[in-house]
């Protein structure tokens, strides 16, 4: 029997571009398909990631011209309730999860669209609330690290691996996908005193071989000079933690600048001043590591249903666990505030948030 579906839904959505103190939820018509490989998705949880943030506040409004009220969230996981003519690889009832484009930004809501090339049938054995925790944050470290496969002479197995951040959402999944899927020999990770034993705890047999307490030790001096082969870099250590490098191994960065005619690909808003500034400075980056003997790329997220097929598959293995810090109720608007808003600080958080839709 297909599931009956409402005209309208209360979503989060905005009336403006603003911080997360000032986030509300609207009342929306229900989105439909329109397009043969679209998914109608009843979303039960849904995370937030910084870009959802940053795209709601200042940035959103250099990049896009954004139709309001304004959407968020482009992570989800559901049920399938309806499919698209082309659609032949799910079907009513499929529990799947997706990391929707931009053009279907909107997931913190009962009811969202997604297509089959960026969706996949979710880890049987995550709940919708660890599932919704993946697709952006783990494709991103996937794909930084698959990177470092093709471009490290050798590869990444048996290979030093730095990943600073280890408990961040993105890189709580690097660290054991580096470890676990692409055989690094050795992980290294940095964090503060109180999360030193926090990630041992929630990690397990996937935790970093070797932890920096950056607030008390200098990571060159701890770590040793020229001994790492690749670092995932998700806080701006690519210039300070050079020193760490050997000579012909990679950086792939997502907290340096991206390379303004790439971005433009996806934000066809973004002023043409912005484009010549990110990539006079993604330049400088590539330059200055080049300089050093080090290879150097800035990450953009390609956002696909094989990729997520794959961490699935390491879920099922063992080899890969979501770590959800945090989570609150659509309805716990109070809720979602506080969790964006330690999201666009970026300090303090353990792993991803995650909204559970009721």
């Amino acid at each position: 029997m297909a599931t009956k579906i409402p005209t309208t839904m209360r979503a989060l959505a905005l009336a403006q571009h603003c911080n997360p103190s000032s986030y509300n939820c609207a009342t929306l018509p229900v989105p439909r398909i329109t397009k043969p490989d679209e998914l109608l998705i009843r979303v039960f949880a849904a995370s937030v990631n910084p870009i959802d943030v940053k795209l709601a506040g200042d940035l959103g409004k250099l990049l896009q011209k954004a139709a309001f009220p304004y959407q968020m969230g482009h992570d989800l996981a559901g049920e399938v309730i309806a499919v698209g003519s082309s659609v032949s690889n799910f079907k009513l009832g499929d529990q799947v999860y997706s990391r929707v484009p931009e053009a279907y930004r909107g997931t913190i809501a009962p009811y969202a669209l997604a297509t089959a090339s960026t969706t996949a049938l979710k880890p049987k054995s995550l709940s919708y609330t660890e599932a919704a925790s993946i697709p952006l944050a783990a494709q991103t470290a996937y794909q930084a690290l698959q990177i470092g496969e093709e471009r490290v002479p050798g590869g990444l197995k048996g290979k030093t691996v730095l990943v600073p951040a280890g408990l961040s959402g993105t890189g709580s999944f690097a660290v054991q996908l580096a470890k676990n899927v692409f055989g690094a020999g050795k992980v290294i990770t940095t964090l503060s005193t109180g999360k030193i034993s926090l990630i041992k705890e929630l990690m397990g047999d996937n935790a970093p071989d070797q932890i920096v307490d950056y607030t008390k030790e200098n990571l060159t001096q701890v770590v040793g000079k020229g001994t790492v082969d690749f670092m995932f870099d998700t806080v701006k250590n690519t210039i300070s933690a050079l020193p760490v490098m050997k000579k012909g191994g990679m950086i792939v960065s997502i907290s340096t600048v991206p390379n303004g005619t790439g971005f433009k690909q996806v934000y066809n808003d973004m002023p043409v001043w912005m484009v010549y500034v990110l990539n006079v400075m993604d330049w400088f980056y590539k330059s200055w590591t080049s300089w050093k003997g080090v290879q150097y790329e800035y990450l953009k997220v390609n956002g696909n249903s094989t990729d997520l097929e794959a961490l699935a598959k390491a879920v099922e293995e063992g080899k890969l666990k979501p770590i959800v810090g945090s989570t609150a109720k659509l309805s716990d608007l109070e809720g979602v505030r506080n969790g964006c808003q330690q999201i666009m600080e970026g300090k303090g958080g353990v792993g991803k948030f995650v909204i559970e839709i009721e």
